[in-house]
């Protein structure tokens, strides 16, 4: 029984690490250098879309298009399986090679067990996004939902990642064509009020506080106290210092 177990061992991880059965890294991600993005944003070297083809041009023409009218690249990433990373640690990692200023979007799909994963730019705030296809963090989170809830996960694989991919699309277009646009005339003239009404109420604010500081009741109560004078005592008095005068009155004489 021994035996049998070790050999099992033995015949798992020969099978884990032979070529065509399985391996580490995916053959492309297993060189030195960095590998290079694909070209029109969608690798699938274990032929994924191989049997609908019609699916990858479709896919390949949402990218391509929001590309070319915003400066914002997807590239889709599927392979079978990962053995020595999951699908969001490779996004991660691919994101960090092929789009290091942010300006794009890294899915990966694991065919194998549907495993998903996003490459995205963490960096990004709404005062610093100084690259036309960059997106800020907190916006990209919420497209990512929206893409992600809006899509059925009940899809066979290939049209659940085309509907993804359409969702996806569809997101960052309109973030940014609303991005793009100016604001209305009624909003700029909303906001102008509203900027003027704080400042005003900030100066009437200012204007109570400097009265309520000069009420005597707010006022700091000033002591007056009279000097030590150094006098000899007098009369019993400790203070009676100066000229002291008495006055005697006799009583009235009785007559006789």
């Amino acid at each position: 029984m021994r035996f049998l177990s070790l050999l099992a061992i033995l015949i798992f991880w020969s099978a884990l690490w032979s070529p065509g059965i399985g391996q580490a890294l995916p053959e492309w991600l297993a060189g030195k250098e960095a590998p290079k993005p694909p070209e029109f944003g969608i690798r699938d070297e274990s032929g994924f879309f191989g049997r609908n083809s019609g699916t990858t041009k479709r896919i390949a023409d949402k990218i391509r298009k929001l590309e070319e009218e915003h400066g914002f690249r997807i590239y889709l990433m599927v392979e079978p399986v990962l053995i020595a990373t999951t699908a969001p640690e490779l996004a991660a990692r691919l994101q960090q090679w092929w789009l290091p200023t942010g300006e794009g979007l890294v899915v990966v799909y694991e065919s194998d067990n549907r495993g998903l994963g996003f490459g995205r730019d963490l960096g990004a705030s709404v005062d610093k996004v100084d690259i036309p296809g960059r997106v800020p963090t907190h916006e990209l989170e919420n497209i990512l939902l929206r893409a992600r809830e809006a899509t059925d996960s009940t899809l066979a694989p290939e049209a659940f990642l085309e509907a993804l991919i359409g969702n996806l699309t569809f997101e960052f277009d309109s973030y940014f064509k609303k991005r793009a646009a100016p604001l209305p005339a009624g909003r700029s003239l909303r906001m102008g009020l509203l900027t003027i009404g704080a400042l005003t109420l900030l100066a009437l604010g200012a204007i109570g506080v400097g009265a309520l500081v000069r009420l005597p009741s707010m006022a700091e109560k000033r002591i007056y106290r009279f000097p030590v004078v150094d006098r000899p005592e007098r009369l019993g008095a400790p203070c009676g210092g100066g000229n002291v005068t008495t006055r005697r009155f006799r009583p009235e004489a009785k007559n006789g």
